[in-house]
């Protein structure tokens, strides 16, 4: 059987003392391949490094909206470019390290309706769309509180490499629009949660052929674990919630999500 964590962010320094172990404990539950999605220029040279020095781990960059600079004001910024300063120079330096082979996808990159710097967000986020369709690469979306505000940005620029909606939670006309655009929904331990059904009809509506399994470790434990660090070994945990929920095996749930993975990030 063979399991893929779609979205777990072994750079972290959580994972700093026994990143081997982390990664042993995985395999061991069958999880062959991790992706490392990208939060801050600042943490990409350790995404490459971590790409090399392991086997099937793989990483994308992008800029988190949580990883803005918060205090750029809306006076700095024009209707629709980038003019924060620190901002133009990562997403120059995100242009040159999507020329490498190295980097298989863009982000993660969103928006998020808890911060308050939404102009600032949406230029950057419609800055990475524009860089993921140049260079090819499928886009890794973080959302909160914005699905109706990411489809307006996709109606301005349609990414043209789909990509996958992390820890993806709405409806089903959300699911479905994103869908349309060519991306898959990834699936994580929040669908462990009984507060999660309106995820979990999403899910089932839109079929085992457009979801990714992953775990956004160190975050986003599984429902009974909460305080503990998250780790990719329990992606069998989530596939087994999946399971459960399509009434298949695990192994069929493995089969097909490690093929959308593959599908979606040219793996």
């Amino acid at each position: 059987m063979q399991l893929i964590d779609s979205h777990c962010h072994l750079d972290f320094s959580e994972f700093e003392s026994d990143l081997s172990s982390v990664i042993n404990r995985a395999k061991l539950q069958g999880v062959t391949s991790f992706i490392i999605p990208g939060v801050s220029s600042k943490r990409w040279g350790k995404q490459l490094k971590l790409a090399q020095a392991f086997d099937n781990v793989y990483c994308a960059v992008g800029i988190h909206p949580w990883f803005l600079d918060t205090q750029v004001s809306d006076a700095n910024i024009s209707d629709s470019k980038v003019s924060d300063q620190k901002t133009l120079i990562d997403l120059t330096q995100l242009e040159s390290l999507l020329q490498s082979k190295s980097v298989i996808a863009v982000g993660e990159c969103g928006l998020d309706a808890t911060i308050d710097n939404m102009p600032l967000q949406q230029q950057v986020f419609m800055a990475q769309v524009e860089l993921a369709n140049r260079f090819n690469k499928p886009l890794i979306i973080h959302h909160r509180k914005t699905h109706h505000l990411i489809q307006q940005c996709f109606k301005q620029l349609k990414p043209e490499f789909g990509g996958v909606i992390h820890a993806f939670s709405g409806n089903v006309n959300d699911a479905q629009k994103y869908i349309d655009l060519g991306f898959k929904l990834g699936i994580g331990g929040g669908i462990t949660y009984e507060r999660a059904s309106k995820t979990r009809a999403s899910v089932l509506n839109v079929g085992l052929s457009n979801i990714l399994l992953e775990t956004d470790s160190p975050d986003m434990p599984l429902f009974g674990q909460q305080g503990k660090r998250n780790e990719p070994q329990n992606i069998l945990k989530v596939a087994e919630a999946v399971a459960e929920l399509f009434s298949c095996s695990v192994e069929e749930v493995a089969e097909i999500t490690s093929a959308n993975t593959k599908e979606v990030f040219g793996i």
